[in-house]
């Protein structure tokens, strides 16, 4: 097989002035200089305005990349099991673990929405991402795994504030809370408020666990049998 085709010098240079804007908002904790920027990139001061806008719309985009993260995170496509609560679940760990693991995580849960741009483009992922959860709701309401008397949409919104927030909440602090255990702690919570039930192949399969084998000595009583020749009455 040929080599794949290298990607246009502007797409490069594009690439290399997202890679320095993240790195130059880390080592910021959250801003950075244009000059700083430019230097790191290896461009003129000027390139990254004539790209991206502004240094807002600069920010925006790398922002939108960490989204771009986001749902690649969640995409459950190679998940097996169909049980809704239990790929819920891995959901939940697996966008846990995405937040726990990408530096950017804390700065964009804590400081890079008060830039005018990043609250826009913020604003159209979070409302993606409610629609999504939201008919993900309605699919459990009509299996009959939650609530049917919930809202969709609304418990939506206030389940994926509550993630964003407690999250921000374990990123920040120190020592910061095990993973696991962030999970376990939000997956409750997220169960209880939708009431969730087990599927009904699950819970089939926990109520049969404890009955006994049948066949000789299933029985745990037994019928007294009945003795033949005078009854009661004497007859």
């Amino acid at each position: 097989m040929g080599q794949p085709a290298p990607a246009p010098r502007a797409e490069q240079t594009r690439e290399r002035i997202l890679a320095a804007a993240r790195a130059a908002l880390l080592d910021g904790d959250g801003d950075f200089e244009l000059a700083d920027l430019a230097r790191r990139a290896g461009t003129s001061i000027g390139l990254p305005y004539h790209r991206f806008g502004s240094k807002s719309g600069l920010i925006a985009q790398v922002v939108g990349e960490f989204y771009d993260g986001v749902w690649r995170a969640v995409n459950l496509a190679d998940f097996e099991p169909l049980d809704w609560g239990e790929r819920e679940r891995e959901r939940l760990r697996r966008l846990v673990a995405f937040l726990y693991e990408e530096p950017l995580s804390r700065l964009v849960i804590s400081t890079l929405g008060r830039d005018p741009e990043v609250a826009a483009l913020e604003s159209a992922r979070w409302a993606e991402m409610i629609g999504a959860a939201a008919r993900n709701l309605e699919k459990a309401q009509r299996r009959g795994q939650i609530a049917a008397g919930l809202d969709p949409a609304l418990t939506a919104a206030l389940i994926n504030g509550g993630i964003r927030h407690a999250i921000g909440l374990g990123l920040a602090a120190r020592p910061r809370r095990p993973m696991e255990a962030m999970v376990g702690e939000i997956w409750g919570f997220i169960s209880r408020a939708l009431q969730l039930v087990p599927s009904q192949g699950a819970g089939a399969a926990s109520t049969g666990a404890g009955r006994a084998p049948r066949g000789r000595g299933a029985r745990t009583t037994a019928r007294t049998p009945r003795r033949r020749g005078r009854n009661t009455r004497g007859e």
